[in-house]
């Protein structure tokens, strides 16, 4: 219970962190861009603001699957974690893809224009549009995506040091990134990942806005479309990949052939000491969030006591808890040996009769 605790505390400090980190980025990208008249900027504190929402995801979820299990939830509140998952995984995929549609009209649009190329102000179209995507694409936001892009409302020059607050929103956003994948695997929650992820995104298209921005200053504004293009080709290979573990999950996808391994070799142990376990089968496991849920059946010695046979059966319930991670709950079925081996040779029986019948008959 103890590290349970801990683990939540590590996962609930670094989402925090980066609900704070959005915040402080909303603001300061918002002033910025107002004061140096980078469309980009403004674009990208939009972003970070919509980001929160994944962040509020996160945290509920993340904090609602270490609870224990009650009368309202009897198998745990774990699957919340893979909802959030899937939620988070979904915003992620559909900022990449309106990344990705937008970057390639502005892509063509760059390339069939003749005179001085597609301003700072393009990145407002992609920018907004992963914003747009992420939240349900009301029709004010369809709206805005598919206008034409437009410069800063009181007007003026860019600013070239807009590029020092994009700059800066790469380098905190990657190492949320770091942070947040770091807890996120050694916790094995998967919402944690997800939005590690939601973090590098952010880190990406801020890149993108500090080549616009670069890139309009020098007159190449062409790197800002080819570089949203990339951006958004990585984000949908790495969304795709946390939907589908999410997915897999919420269908009870079994553990992994390792953790079935140290769940047998945990209960050989049992069994190499006491005698009277004569045999276990039919072991397997499922993930509900961080935790795995196991059942397995044992065969013990007919002539024991039903005492004799429960201390058996704890005895291989604290092994598992002690020698494999994150186990949650461990559904065990007592089995008598006598009684299996009986049921097992009037099943082979009955099959052969099975096997014999339809021999004659197409003999016949």
């Amino acid at each position: 219970m103890a590290s349970l605790k801990s683990s939540s505390k590590k996962g609930t400090r670094i989402t925090i962190i980066g609900l704070a980190s959005n915040v402080g980025l909303t603001i300061a990208k918002g002033a910025a861009g107002w004061v140096m008249n980078s469309a980009s900027l403004l674009a990208e504190a939009l972003h970070s603001f919509s980001d929160l929402l994944s962040d509020f995801v996160t945290l509920y979820t993340f904090k609602m699957s270490r609870k224990p299990a009650d009368s309202i939830y009897p198998y745990g509140y774990g699957k919340f974690e893979t909802v959030g998952s899937v939620t988070v995984s979904s915003l992620l995929l559909a900022g990449a893809v309106g990344i990705g549609w937008h970057s390639f009209d502005l892509l063509l649009a760059t390339l069939q224009t003749a005179g001085p190329l597609v301003s700072d102000s393009t990145a407002t179209v992609m920018a907004a549009a992963s914003t747009n995507v992420a939240e349900n694409a009301t029709p004010a936001a369809a709206t805005a995506a598919s206008s034409p892009p437009h410069v800063h409302g009181h007007g003026g020059v860019l600013d070239p040091n807009a590029a020092w607050f994009a700059l800066a929103s790469v380098l905190i956003k990657e190492w949320l990134y770091r942070a947040t994948i770091k807890v996120g695997r050694s916790e094995r929650s998967e919402v944690l990942m997800a939005n590690a992820w939601h973090h590098r995104s952010d880190a990406y298209s801020s890149a993108v806005a500090l080549v616009a921005i670069v890139g309009s200053y020098a007159g190449m504004p062409v790197l800002d479309p080819l570089g949203g293009i990339v951006v958004s080709g990585m984000l949908v290979k790495s969304s795709v990949g946390l939907l589908g573990s999410s997915m897999k999950e919420l269908m009870d996808k079994g553990i992994t052939p390792e953790q079935l391994e140290e769940i047998t070799d945990a209960i050989t142990k049992v069994k190499d000491t006491e005698l009277d376990l004569i045999n276990f089968h039919s072991v397997r496991g499922r993930k509900q969030g961080p935790f795995n849920h196991i059942d397995l059946v044992l065969q013990v010695n007919p002539t024991i006591s039903m005492e004799k046979a429960y201390r058996i059966e704890e005895l291989v319930r604290a092994s598992v808890k002690s020698n494999c991670d994150n186990i949650q709950d461990i559904l065990i079925y007592l089995e008598d040996v006598k009684a299996a081996a009986a049921a097992a040779a009037a099943a082979k029986k009955q099959q052969d009769h099975s096997h014999d019948h339809d021999h004659d008959h197409h003999s016949h």
